[in-house]
């Protein structure tokens, strides 16, 4: 058997396989018989008109309670909503609410009207020097601890 080749034309051309008469046929009946039953599906919910009622008014008490505590939209103020409240009536709203001059430092809106040298100095004319380095001396303090 040393190298010899094989030769196609000197093989036999017999199929080895062999089907019986009418395997065909009957294959989709044994496959559909080891096929286990697929159960009916159950629905998770069984609807009623019961539980439409029941939805339709939960929904409704929904909406209603959104509706009541929704806070109501404010209209436009105008163009100058403080221009007719004095300065001793937002000076003692400040003092009520306990809001002091740091406090509105903070914001962004007062930050900026301060950006320039002419609105510091506006805000600071009449306000006494001593008022003021007291203010400065207590706000050092402040920082320091």
């Amino acid at each position: 058997m040393k190298n010899k080749r094989i030769q196609l034309d000197e093989l036999k051309r017999d199929v080895p396989f062999e089907v019986p008469e009418g395997y065909f046929e009957e294959l989709p009946s044994i496959i559909q018989s080891r096929i286990a039953p697929i159960p009916e599906r159950q629905p998770l919910v069984s609807w009623s008109w019961q539980r439409s009622v029941a939805l339709t008014g939960a929904l409704s008490l929904i909406v209603l309670l959104i509706w009541v505590t929704f806070p109501a939209r404010q209209g436009p103020l105008g163009s100058e909503p403080l221009s007719e409240v004095s300065d001793a009536a937002i000076l003692e709203y400040l003092a009520q609410e306990n809001i002091s001059y740091y406090d509105l430092s903070e914001n962004s809106v007062v930050q900026t009207a301060f950006e320039t040298d002419s609105t510091a100095m506006n805000f600071l004319d009449g306000v006494d020097a001593e008022f003021l380095r007291t203010q400065i001396d207590e706000s050092l303090l402040e920082e320091s601890i």
